[in-house]
C-alpha cells in the first residue's frame, strides 16, 4: 500500500492518518522502513474504511435522501434538484450544501414538531451545521437544538432516533440509565435502530 512517511524526531510510535483520501504516516527516526511497511500492513483493513470514506461519488451512484434512493448526475448548470428518480448537483460545496440543508430541515422540521406535540414540548429552537463526530446536541438552557444536516442520508427511522435522543436530553443533561429509560419508553427499539446504521457510511457528495 503506497502511503507518505514524515520522520519526526519528537514522533514517540508510528502513527497513519487519512487525509484527503492519502494515507500518512509519522514515525521516529530510530524506526526502519521494514518495520514501517509491516505496521501499515497490519492496519490495512482499519486504512481501507478510512479511504471508502473520503472516496468521492461518481456518475451514477445510487444516492438516499430521506429514505428515496436517487441516480447521481453531475451537471454544468449552477443549480442542484431532485426530477424523477435522478439527483442533479453542480459540483460546488456551498451550492450543494444549501440544497442538502434546505431539504434536510424541511423534513426534520416536520418530524420535529410532530414529536413535540406528542410529547407536550414546547419553545425550542433548532438550528441545522455539517458536523463531523455528531448527529446533534442540545442545550436545555437556552432552549435550543442542533441537528446535522447529514441526517438527510440516513434512514428515516434513524432521524427519529435522533430527533427523540436530543428532546431527551431536555429531561436529563447525560446520557444516565434515566436518560435510556425515558429514550426507550418513546421507542423501544431505539438503541437497536443506533446499532444497525452506527458504521453507515455518507456519501461524499464534494
Amino acid at each position: 500500500m503506497e502511503y507518505i512517511l514524515h520522520k519526526k524526531s519528537n514522533c514517540k510510535r508510528i502513527k497513519i492518518r487519512v487525509i484527503e483520501g492519502v494515507v500518512c504516516v509519522s514515525a521516529p527516526f530510530t524506526v526502519s522502513k521494514k518495520i514501517i511497511d509491516d505496521f501499515v500492513q497490519e492496519q490495512e483493513a482499519w486504512i481501507k474504511n478510512q479511504l471508502d470514506k473520503n472516496t468521492q461519488s461518481k456518475e451514477n451512484d445510487l444516492i438516499c435522501l430521506l429514505g428515496n434512493e436517487y441516480r447521481l448526475h453531475y451537471i454544468n448548470q449552477k443549480m442542484c434538484y431532485v426530477a424523477g428518480n435522478a439527483l442533479y448537483l453542480y459540483p460546488d460545496k456551498t451550492l450543494i450544501q444549501k440544497f442538502l440543508k434546505q431539504n434536510a430541515k424541511k423534513y426534520i422540521d416536520l418530524r420535529f414538531e410532530f414529536f413535540c406535540e406528542q410529547l407536550n414540548i414546547h419553545n425550542i429552537s433548532l438550528q441545522y451545521g455539517f458536523y463531523k463526530s455528531k448527529w446533534g446536541s442540545c442545550t436545555p438552557s437556552k432552549h435550543k437544538i442542533c441537528f446535522n444536516v447529514n441526517l438527510i442520508f440516513m434512514p428515516l427511522e434513524f432521524v427519529d432516533a435522533i430527533i427523540l435522543h436530543e428532546l431527551a436530553h431536555l429531561f436529563h443533561f447525560n446520557h444516565s440509565k434515566d436518560f435510556y429509560n425515558l429514550l426507550c419508553t418513546w421507542m423501544p427499539n431505539y438503541k437497536e435502530i443506533v446499532k444497525e446504521n452506527k458504521k453507515k457510511q455518507l456519501p461524499k457528495l464534494y
